[in-house]
């Protein structure tokens, strides 16, 4: 079996791996279409994933494989990047803020494989705790994935392989992602309003990342890989 090229694994990474982590996120009980509950309601939530146990471990796997793959395709770009050209500095400084924005909401889902073992009505009352503490891995995650996307896209700009004015779009959507989770934890009357725009905002990084593995996947490996 021929070697396939470090540039077209990392381009099908970012193609299918931001997709699988957005469509079972959405398929995530509690969230957007099954059992949906208020991110503010913990009792609802954890209610929502005790009852649909096999479905959120299997959901959050996927999320979790996914956003890995989203990593895998954005360090190779990044590689690619600080090798050669301009805009080095920030796509590397972009890639280690998001690196630490994914590892947190990774480590969120990971949380939720123990909501999903609750049953008992005294179970869901004790993993209100548990629950609080995914939370407080979400939002800052969120807030680095918004500013290092920015970042990331802003380096990004400055190089002639990538559109110029996608790569602003890109900064632009990121930058908001990041505002409406700042806007979400300080205005607590709103939250679940900013939390879907931050949502909605992540299917237009969706195409983004998918735009980027298709550059990618179009580049040869660099002579130093080969």
């Amino acid at each position: 079996m021929g070697t396939i090229s470090v540039n077209r694994l990392a381009g099908l990474s970012l193609i299918f791996g931001p997709i699988i982590a957005f469509v079972f996120f959405l398929l995530e009980p509690g969230g957007m279409l099954i059992d949906s509950a208020d991110f503010s309601d913990p009792t609802g939530s954890i209610t929502a994933k005790g009852a649909n146990a096999a479905l959120t471990k299997v959901t959050n796997i996927m999320i979790i494989l996914g956003l890995s793959l989203i990593l895998s395709g954005l360090y190779a770009l990044m590689r690619n990047v600080t090798l050669q050209g301009n805009g080095k500095a920030l796509v590397q400084m972009g890639f280690f803020i998001i690196f630490v924005g994914l590892t947190g909401w990774t480590l969120a889902g990971g949380i939720d494989f123990i909501l999903a073992d609750v049953q008992s009505s005294d179970q869901i009352g004790e993993s209100v705790p548990v629950y609080n503490v995914g939370t407080a891995l979400f939002f800052p995650g969120g807030i680095a994935l918004g500013f290092g996307g920015f970042i990331f896209a802003l380096g990004l700009s400055t190089r002639k392989e990538f559109n110029r004015i996608i790569s602003l779009l890109a900064a632009l959507v990121s930058l908001a992602v990041m505002v409406f989770f700042m806007i979400a934890i300080l205005h607590n009357g709103g939250r679940e309003t900013f939390i879907s725009l931050a949502r909605g905002s992540y299917v237009l990084l969706v195409i983004w990342y998918g735009y980027l593995g298709m550059r990618l996947m179009n580049r040869p490996d660099p002579d130093l890989w080969q």
